[in-house]
This record gives C-alpha cells, sequence and structure tokens, in this order.
C-alpha cells in the first residue's frame, strides 16, 4: 500500500467502522436485553474502537501496519463479544441473528440495485482482510446473480482464540447480509466450502 493516503485506504477504514457498528449494535442489545456490560471488558481485552475520521486516528509512518492492526482487533472484538454472550446463554444465537438482521436493515441495499451491484456494495462493507489478501473469488456473474467463494477464512484465528466458532459469525454475518438485501427484491444464499451467492428471487 502506498505511504500517502487515498481511496483504498478509507475503502478499508469503512470496512472497519462498518464492523464497529455492528458490534455497538450487539453492546447495545445486550444492555437492553439485561445480558450485561461488555464495553468495558472488551476495551481491555481486545483494545477500544476508534471511530475518529481516518486522517485523526491513523498512524501517518506505517499506514499498512495500522490498518492491518485494526482489522485484527475489530475482528478479535467481534469474536470476543459473541463468544462470551453464547458462553454465558447459548440459547442467545437467536437473538443476535435478529440483531444483525436489524442491522442489516438499518444499512439496506437501495432498491433497484442488480445482484452486481449488491456484490459489489458488500466487497465495499464487510470485512475479510486487506485487499491483498484476495478472499472472494467471483465463480459467475451476470447482473440478476452472482456467485463466489472464499479462497480463505480470515476470522476462524480469531474465534478460535475466543473459544468460540467461527460458524457463529458466519451464520450472524449471513443475517445481517439478509437484512441489507431485505427490501431490494435480492436473496443471499451460502454453499458448502464457503460459497455464496446473490440473486433475484
Amino acid at each position: 500500500m502506498s505511504a500517502f493516503l487515498g481511496p483504498i485506504h478509507h475503502w478499508l477504514y469503512h470496512k472497519i467502522q462498518f464492523q464497529e457498528e455492528w458490534i455497538q449494535s450487539i453492546l447495545h442489545a445486550a444492555e437492553q436485553n439485561g445480558w450485561g456490560s461488555f464495553a468495558e471488558n472488551l476495551n481491555a481485552d481486545c483494545g477500544p474502537a476508534d471511530l475518529r475520521p481516518l486522517e485523526e486516528s491513523i498512524d501517518q509512518g506505517n499506514i499498512h501496519g495500522w490498518l492491518q492492526q485494526k482489522i485484527h482487533a475489530e475482528e478479535a472484538r467481534f469474536a470476543v463479544l459473541v463468544t462470551e454472550l453464547l458462553k454465558a446463554d447459548a440459547s442467545r444465537l437467536s437473538a443476535l441473528e435478529e440483531i444483525s438482521y436489524r442491522f442489516g436493515q438499518a444499512n439496506a441495499v437501495p432498491q433497484g440495485t442488480s445482484a452486481a451491484g449488491a456484490f459489489r456494495l458488500l466487497g465495499d462493507t464487510l470485512l475479510d482482510g486487506m485487499p491483498c489478501d484476495h478472499v472472494n473469488q467471483v465463480l459467475e456473474q451476470e447482473e440478476d446473480h452472482v456467485a463466489w467463494r472464499q479462497t480463505q477464512c480470515l476470522h476462524h484465528e480469531f474465534w478460535e482464540k475466543a473459544g468460540g466458532d467461527a460458524a457463529v459469525y458466519y451464520a450472524l454475518r449471513a443475517r445481517m447480509i439478509q437484512g441489507m438485501l431485505s427490501g431490494s427484491g435480492l436473496t443471499f444464499s451460502t454453499g458448502e466450502n464457503r460459497r455464496f451467492a446473490v440473486g433475484k428471487g
């Protein structure tokens, strides 16, 4: 990556911020549901969130390293928070799925968006490592249908370290995406070996 801030850095920071907003929605719901307050412990375990504008927070002398560290912190924060919530009560999974769905609805894909447009929007929103990781490989692409696979899972290590299961992450992520697509006429589906698709119907 460049030593100077450019569009790709702002693009990646937006994805980091989006995941933190998702985390904040879960933290808020946890308090509202009487599950407890987790923000302080989460900050102590994984580092605090920083949602300031990129120019105010980034280490200009180490842009690539700073962004990588922020991605790792966000991955850890999500894994630790959800795993701790489910360790206390595994039945909370359905509530977490609903929280994620509502968060997706609050960040909905505009009506009339094509499947190809929705796929691009998901790529601009969801955190899947650094651009150089080339995680998402397109298998089929038409205006009304896009299928892709993840070439590697960059989330597993964080969930394993937290004592959780990355399958939970994918379940919550799927519900969040379904929420994003809920008013668009598009559907999101998952298959084996980390295969996914967005299409009409």
